[in-house]
């Protein structure tokens, strides 16, 4: 029988961001409360409800992979994804020559390669359905691409996962890969997520009324919405037996996960289904409510949002909800990537023992009676971060990092 009780630690970060291209500048600008949001760039937004975005206008892949033109050549969701893979890798440190088979990929996402679909569909357009269509735009829009290119590049071999669960997504990747993990069938795994800016995202999101006409104000009184961006972020996950028998640097240890899907409504959040992922994710832990140090939110500045948000944590910890945060503040909502961007955050966290603030916060608001670190950083001592995520369609996903202990 395979062992079902392997600890899982993490051993490696990477990440892209609109406020940074690695683990280090991105962490540092979280806490400095740098805040990259701006007109878009990419698309034409002049006929939407809000021309406000957060686009990685200065990435270049060939910074992160030199004289390599093919790579050049991929569409930008793998472009993302493969940067933060090789950093990732590159801070673990992990064999993988002698290992290739033991070590996979589980990837979030939301929109896939949808540049390369919008390109072959404006052509059809144009063209008509018997025009010529580049058919490597169809096949290089399929999700499974991402995880599988990332593998390719670094000579991968173990199990494959492409998670679609949305804006969730990224958590849900991260619960399989320890589950991977946990039953033997590989000694790590590279989790996390990865989506470029999409016109066909973000015209969805703007017909919807929520992009904010500014920046997103997460759990503030007068806030009005999310702001699209994009970016990616991998974590490496190990077994500890792995782990402390080579010797690596163990950033923290995943100790529970948990997910639900609530099926309430395709856009409107049903705080029952948070509770019950985060309920979950303690319950994996072992621990109860009181242990968790903060809460890294779903935050994404919609009035609905965070207010179901907030109705979930006042279930889960009473009067003594510990202080939230939301990266998305600063950084956009990154679709698929956005929670695996927020999990470098929360391990960054417990190894910087701070809490990364909620910028453009101006006003409290009585349904969300939150400590939501408004503005600035906070020291504090950081013993287990709980990283919620909530997507369209009722899927709720949590994941608890802990110090390491040995």
């Amino acid at each position: 029988m395979k062992n079902e009780q392997h600890r899982i630690v993490v051993t490696g970060l990477g990440i892209v961001s609109v406020i940074g291209q690695d683990v280090a500048s991105f962490f540092a600008n979280a806490c400095a409360g740098t805040v990259n949001i701006g007109k878009v760039e990419s698309i034409d937004v002049s006929r939407m409800n809000s021309g406000r975005g957060a686009e990685i206008l200065n990435f270049d892949i060939q910074q992160h992979f030199p004289d390599r033109d093919d790579i050049a050549k991929l569409g930008r969701a793998k472009q993302l994804a493969l940067a933060a893979a090789k950093q990732c890798l590159q801070s673990a440190q992990f064999p993988i020559a002698e290992h290739a088979f033991e070590v996979g990929v589980a990837l979030g996402y939301t929109q896939g390669e949808s540049k390369t679909m919008e390109m072959a569909t404006d052509h059809i357009a144009v063209h008509g359905a018997n025009g010529e269509v580049d058919l490597d735009a169809f096949s290089d829009f399929a999700p499974q691409s991402v995880p599988q290119q990332i593998a390719k590049e670094f000579g991968l071999n173990g199990p494959i996962l492409t998670i679609g669960n949305a804006c969730s997504a990224s958590n849900f990747a991260i619960g399989l890969a320890m589950d991977v993990l946990r039953r033997g069938d590989a000694v790590a795994m590279l989790a996390g997520g990865a989506d470029a800016f999409s016109r066909y995202g973000y015209s969805g999101f703007s017909r919807l009324g929520a992009i904010s006409p500014d920046v997103p104000r997460p759990f503030s009184a007068d806030r009005q919405g999310m702001v699209p961006g994009e970016g990616a972020a991998m974590l490496m996950l190990e077994t500890l037996e792995s782990a402390q028998k080579r010797g690596a640097h163990i950033y923290a240890e995943v100790i529970g996960y948990g997910e639900s899907c609530d099926a309430f409504h395709i856009t409107q959040p049903d705080p029952s289904g948070i509770v019950q992922a985060a309920s979950a994710a303690l319950r994996t832990a072992g621990i109860d409510a009181s242990a968790i140090s903060f809460i890294s939110a779903h935050g994404t500045g919609t009035q609905a949002s965070d207010k179901a948000e907030a109705r979930a944590f006042a279930e889960l910890f009473g009067a003594q909800i510990p202080p939230v945060t939301s990266i998305k503040s600063m950084i956009g909502h990154a679709m698929g990537a956005a929670s695996s961007m927020e999990c470098v955050a929360a391990v960054c966290s417990i190894q910087e023992q701070i809490f990364t603030p909620t910028m453009n916060f101006l006003s409290a608001d009585e349904l969300c009676p939150l400590d939501c670190v408004p503005n600035q950083a906070r020291r504090a001592p950081v013993q287990t971060v709980l990283k919620t995520a909530s997507a369209f369609g009722g899927n709720n996903a949590a994941v608890i990092f802990s110090q390491f202990a040995h």
